[in-house]
Formats: structure tokens, sequence, C-alpha cells
């Protein structure tokens, strides 16, 4: 039984490369008065919502495959086409906290499956590394700046149902500098209701962890048992781009 292992950060720098990190913020909770859906969501189906540094709750969940560990970390955040709905997916992005600017390759490895749970991948229905865009979203927190990681999918049509996504930013050219000290952490949203979410409220305690370096597979984020220690990754801020038809459910 593999071991879950977790570091929190506050005001420190990366722990031992073999643990699952995780991010922490503190301090009192500030909610806009009108939700402003994100501009790179456009055209946006789902957004999970906004980081809130100032929640108590605040964190966020090691995801990336780069040299300073040499392995893959990996975050699966579920998301809900209504009933009466076809969404066609052109984009799937995540906001993630960094101390690099870049993603080197410019691509990304995008997951969408169903029927993800604790100790099962589910059904992996679209695949692919994709061209991507890594652009700061003016938000920041402990000398961690944040960035949405955007990845170009193919059209991949979800009927209604629950669908887990996950999108893995790659920093493994040797030639460059930033790739030597490189981790990305997906931010999450811990607020109720998230700031700014579009679409689907997305579903609570239901992400997973899976890393070929920790040896979890699948493991749960949130709870006293899950990778982030008891804090926050309750959900996570993520979401998917593309168009959506009226069907005769």
């Amino acid at each position: 039984m593999g071991k879950t292992l977790y570091v929190m950060f506050l005001l420190a720098a990366a722990a031992s490369v073999s643990s699952a990190q995780s991010l922490r913020a503190v301090g009192p909770n500030t909610a806009p008065l009108q939700p402003t859906a994100p501009p790179y969501c456009r055209p946006c189906l789902f957004y999970g919502g906004d980081l809130d540094p100032t929640n108590p709750l605040s964190n966020g969940m090691e995801d990336d495959e780069v040299l300073s560990t040499g392995g893959v970390y990996e975050v699966y955040v579920p998301f809900t086409v209504p009933v009466g709905q076809q969404w066609t997916v052109g984009g799937l992005f995540v906001n993630l906290l960094s101390r690099v600017n870049v993603i080197d390759p410019a691509k990304a490895t995008y997951f969408i499956s169903t029927g993800v749970s604790r100790g099962d991948a589910g059904t992996t229905i679209a695949t692919a590394a994709g061209p991507a865009t890594f652009t700061a979203t003016g938000r920041s927190w402990d000398n961690y700046t944040e960035y949405t990681l955007l990845v170009q999918t193919h059209p991949t049509i979800l009927q209604a149902g629950t669908y887990w996504l996950s999108v893995v930013p790659r920093c493994t050219n040797p030639k460059d500098e930033a790739c030597q000290t490189a981790r990305y952490y997906v931010s999450d949203d811990e607020d109720n209701p998230p700031l700014n979410y579009v679409g689907p409220f997305e579903p609570a305690n239901e992400s997973f962890f899976s890393s070929t370096v920790t040896g979890d597979f699948y493991s749960q984020t949130w709870g006293n048992n899950g990778t982030c220690g008891g804090v926050g990754c309750n959900r996570f801020s993520v979401g998917v781009i593309g168009t959506a038809q009226k069907t005769g459910d």
C-alpha cells in the first residue's frame, strides 16, 4: 500500500522531491459582489472559480512533469455536463501556482475521463499532448505567481454526466534553466460559492491525485486522509472551453 506524503508551504521553498506537494495560505475571506468569468474562458462552459489566497483553507496540489522530480504528478478534477445538454470541448485549462514563468516545451498533456473514484482511474475518453499557453492571471501568494495553463484539445463531444479533467504542464527541456527548479501546483477554490465560478457547480470532495513519484494512485485530495493534509483541496480552479447544444433529454 503506497504511502501518501504531503508538504505544506508557509514562506518556505520546495521540500523533498519525493513528496506530493501542497500549498497553504491564511487570512480573512473576501469576495467580489458580482462574479466575472475569466477572459481566457471563452466560450466558457465551466469554470470552478478563482483561488482566494485570503481564505484560511486555500491550498494547491502539485500537478506537473518536471526535471527536478523525474516523475509525473496529476490532479483529476470533476465537472458536470447538465441534463439536456451536449458539450463540444475545444480547450481545457488549470490555474497553477509556480515560481517560474514558463512551460517548456509549450505543450501540456490533457485527459478527460469518466468513472474516476478512489483507487480507480475510470475510463479515459480523450487524451493527447496539445499546444498550450501559460499566462499570468494577476493573482499571487507568498512569492508564487498564478498562471493559466490552457491547452487546445481535439474536439470532444460529451453527453450529460460527470467527467474528470487533468491538464499537466511540462518543463523537461534540459537546456532551459527554469526547468531545473520548476514546480507547478493547481490552485484550489475554497470559498462557498467559489469566486467567479461559471456553469454547473463543481462537485466537492471528488478530486483525485496520482503520481509516479509518491506511488499515489487516484488518492483523494480532500479531508484528513487526503493528499493536501486536511487543508482545502475540496475543489480546484479549472475550466472547460467549448460550445453547448440542447438535447432531447
